[in-house]
């Protein structure tokens, strides 16, 4: 097996994967930090996470971390509280694995204006306004995600919606979105998640490394959202990345990388 049929950003093609006593070993160094986004990639898109991952997560060694644009209470209930440090909304609301908040770093009064105001304008376009009773926007506070059907739709419309992210793509090149400090990027199953340019996935995951001392070649991160203009593109480049398209193909990954 070649490292680039498991690991994206590497083309060689000449290196090997060699599976050891642990999860996995790379040019002979072992993944001990193993980071995750959470819809579509250890659990259904806002649905708790199913009992044989969380079987699987619980009974590894090395450190979970979840990535998840869902704020912290969230991610706990979804991962059925996975013992993991988790990095909400993107990261920027960080708890360490024993329950200490690790840093809260939220949205400013302009900033947030400015998202509303381009959300404003995606929404004019849209066939009907989006049904309020199912939250289509949520200030997370270091994060608005706005999603045309509601981001707590019933998972069928939810999954019918846009999943080849054609429509959202659509809305974006429609109604680009313009900001000095401020990005948007396609996430979830149906979301647009709008964070601070600098206070992103990628940023924030080098943050916790360097907060917990590791070496980036001892970590590895799963993601959904790995594609160009994905919630999770922006950790390319900071350490291994696999591409998963929801968790079932996750979890099958994970047991590939087994002993």
């Amino acid at each position: 097996m070649s490292k680039s049929e498991i690991i994206d950003g590497d083309n060689c093609g000449c290196c090997k994967i060699y599976k050891e006593k642990s999860l996995v070993y790379a040019f002979g160094m072992k993944y001990k930090h193993l980071f995750f986004d959470m819809d579509q990639t250890i659990a259904p898109a806002r649905q708790p996470i199913r009992p044989e991952m969380f079987n699987l997560l619980s009974s590894l060694e090395e450190d979970i971390v979840i990535v998840s644009g869902q704020e912290v209470e969230k991610i706990k209930w979804q991962s059925n509280n996975l013992p993991a440090i988790t990095l909400g909304q993107n990261g920027n609301h960080t708890i360490s694995n024993d329950g200490e908040e690790l840093w809260n770093i939220k949205l400013t009064k302009d900033e947030v204006a400015e998202i509303e105001e381009h959300i404003a304008k995606l929404i004019d376009l849209l066939p009907e306004v989006p049904n309020p009773v199912w939250n289509p926007i949520e200030n997370r506070g270091g994060q608005i995600t706005f999603s045309p059907v509601g981001n707590t739709a019933p998972v069928e419309i939810k999954m019918k919606y846009d999943p080849d992210r054609e429509k959202r793509n659509a809305l974006l090149q429609a109604v680009p979105f313009v900001s000095e400090n401020l990005i948007v990027k396609i996430g979830g199953s149906t979301s647009l998640d709008y964070i601070h340019k600098d206070r992103h996935k990628g940023t924030n995951v080098q943050k916790i490394i360097d907060y917990m001392q590791w070496s980036k070649d001892e970590c590895i991160y799963f993601g959904d959202g790995l594609f160009p203009g994905g919630n999770d593109e922006s950790v390319i480049g900071v350490i291994d990345t696999v591409s998963v398209s929801d968790e079932k193909d996750c979890y099958e990954k994970l047991l590939k990388l087994m002993p």
